[in-house]
Order: structure tokens, then sequence, then C-alpha cells
């Protein structure tokens, strides 16, 4: 009985973590396309939370109809000269009205396909770029609480250990610069080798005055310094980052998870990241370490568990739909590049046949990795 519970209740997790992780910023995305979209003329039909079948239609804004459908999957933003998802056309021919002819005339001065390239681009491009710029918005949301930096462990015969630095100390200061991140501490060392510096730590509440000397070739394994860090929240007392050091500090998070993600595949090819490292993570393990960063920023009484988590997927969701995968937005931007070029472009039933032969790949590749996820659940809380 306490193990069907214990599933029961994972499973519950789970869906939770999707919803929180997943299901906005899939909808951010697609209210990227939606308001360029509209920004550039174009109509859009339908923005659907959810995939079809169609629960029901919430309201109607402009020519938009916001729609909840079954499969909580993301969402869609369908624009004018797009294939409907929900509604197929009932083969019937009907006599059509003026009326109806001016609106169709309409209708198609709005499509998506009747805009230049020039102008399709940006609407193919702002979906992933809401995802890039919401990720570096929740880096700087990460650094706006102040942190300290606290030491975990100290080499022997060290510089910190000469120095008298003892496990548990905080860095106040270093050479007078207030320590904001950990990253302050590792480029001030950097580029200070072979030179004494002052540092302050602070130790049972006291101030403590240091000085060493960071070597410039440490043994393999250590650093210059010889000590461990780690990033935590600061009391209360402790005065907040200014929002200039936040912004920068959060700029400088984002941008080395950006390389990170960016660098992947050749790591992968030249072996420095094993496979078993790197290996794709799906809608599963996703949720599932979405829940645990929930019950993470629950327990600590802080968002930055889960705001880091957050920053990581949706910028990971900008750059793979940037890939020139057709049913991807960057298989689209090539599409619309190679129109741009040639001057010939392929018609919107071509793409929509190359795109639905992708998307079946697609599919077969995101089966891959929910097995897998199964196979191989990632869990922070039991490594």
């Amino acid at each position: 009985m306490s193990a069907v519970i214990e599933f029961l209740t994972q499973g519950a997790g789970m869906v939770v973590g999707f919803l929180v992780a997943l299901i906005p910023l899939i909808i951010a995305h697609e209210l990227g396309h939606m308001f360029t979209a509209k920004a550039l003329g174009v109509w859009v039909r339908e923005f659907g939370i959810g995939f079809p079948p169609r629960i029901k239609k919430l309201f109607k804004w402009q020519e938009t109809e916001f729609t909840l459908n079954w499969l909580p999957l993301g969402g869609f933003a369908l624009m004018e000269g797009e294939p409907a998802l929900a509604e197929a056309d009932s083969g019937v021919i009907e006599a059509k009205t003026p009326e109806q002819l001016a609106f169709e005339a309409e209708a198609q001065r709005h499509s998506l396909f009747a805009q230049s390239p020039l102008r399709r681009l940006p609407i193919f491009f702002s979906g992933p770029l809401t995802n890039i710029v919401l990720a570096w918005l929740l880096a700087i949301a990460i650094y706006i609480p102040a942190r300290q930096v606290v030491i975990s462990a100290i080499a022997p015969n060290s510089p910190a250990e000469i120095a008298g630095i003892q496990p548990e100390d905080v860095i106040v200061s270093i050479d007078g610069q207030p320590v904001l991140g950990a990253q302050t501490v590792i480029d001030f060392t950097a580029t200070h080798l072979g030179v004494e510096i002052p540092l302050v730590v602070r130790r049972d509440n006291l101030d403590v005055e240091l000085r060493l000397t960071p070597r410039t070739n440490p043994p393999q394994g250590e650093g210059a310094i010889g000590i461990g860090l780690y990033e935590e929240l600061a009391p209360s007392d402790v005065r907040k980052v200014p929002f200039t050091q936040s912004v920068a500090l959060g700029t400088r998070a984002f941008f080395d998870v950006f390389k990170q993600i960016a660098r992947m595949p050749v790591d992968l090819i030249s072996g420095v990241l094993p496979l078993a490292t790197a290996r794709p993570i799906g809608i599963i393990n996703i949720s599932r370490l979405s829940y645990e960063m929930i019950q993470l920023s629950t327990e600590s009484g802080s968002l930055i568990p889960i705001l880091g988590l957050l920053m990581n997927v949706s910028l990971s969701l900008g750059i793979f739909n940037l890939l020139p995968i057709p049913a991807l937005d960057g298989g689209h931007m090539l599409f619309t590049i190679w129109e741009l070029v040639t001057r010939r472009g392929l018609s919107p039933e071509l793409q929509a046949r190359i795109a639905q032969v992708a998307l079946g790949f697609l599919l077969l590749i995101f089966i891959a990795i929910t097995v897998m996820d199964i196979v191989y659940p990632v869990s922070l809380l039991n490594p």
C-alpha cells in the first residue's frame, strides 16, 4: 500500500513539475510568435493552450480566439494561412456572399505566407528569442537576493591553509572589494597570481583579516588558492546586492550556461563530455527535476532553485528551436532564408509536407528520450 501511495505521490509531483517548468515556458514561446505576428500585420487565428481536441473557447481578442485543449503538451499560435489543427474542411462547396469574399481577400493580405521573407523571419525568430530573453531575466532574478560565499574545503599545504582559512569561513571581501558571488573570488584570483592579496573572512560572527598569495602553478586538481567554494543566501542583515551588480552576475551566469549548451555537441565529439553525462533528458525527467526544485524552494524558503531550473529549461528550449530542422522555428527560418537568397520559395504545402516528415523523426526521438527517462531517471534528491 505504501508503495502505491509513493508511486501516486511521485506521479502527482511530476504533473505539478511539468505544469510549472514546461507549460509556462512554451506558452511564453508562442506568445512571442503571436505578438510579433500581430505587430507585423499577420492575423493570428487561434492561440491554443494545449493541443486539440478542444475543450472550450476562452475568449476572443481582436481576430484571435484563445482556446483550452485536452492535450497539455504546450501551446500554439495558429496564423492566417496555416492549416488548422482542430477543424477539418468539410469538403462541401457553398456559395459565398460578397461580404465573405471581401473578408477572405482581407485575410489573404494578412496571411503569413503573403508577407515578404524579411517580415516572416522575425515572426519565426521571436519564439526562441522570447525563451532566451526570459532565461536571461531569470538569471538576473536569481542574483537579486544577497548571497554569501562559503569555504567548503581547504587543500593541505595550500595558500589558504597557510593563511589560516578554515572550512565554513565566509569570504566578505578580497583586496577591499565586496564578494557578492563565487565568481568574484575566481576572477580576482586569476588576475593576481603570485601577488599577495588581503581578504576578510567572517568566522563566528567576527571579521578576520588574512593575507595570502595565489599560486601560479598549483598541483593538479587544486586551484591557485586551494579552496572549495559554495554560495548560499546571506542572512537578512547583510546588505542587498546592487541591481547593477545583479544584472552583471546574472548575465555572466546566463552566458556560462549558454556556452555550455552550445559547446555540448563539440564536447561530445571530442570526448571531453561523456555521453552518459550529456544525454538529453525529456519531459519526464524535466518534470521530476522541476518538482524536486519546488521541494527545495519550499524547504529553503527561496525561489532560487526553481528559478535556476526554469532558466536552464527556457534557454534550452530557445536554442533547440533555433536548430535548422523542418518543423522547428529554425527550419522555417532556413526555408525563408533560402527564399530570400534564391528568390524562389518552397510552397507552403511543400513546406508543410517536409515539416510532417521531420515531425515524425522528432516524434521518434521524443519517444526514445522518454524511454531513457523511464529507464534512467535523473534525480537531485536521490542521486
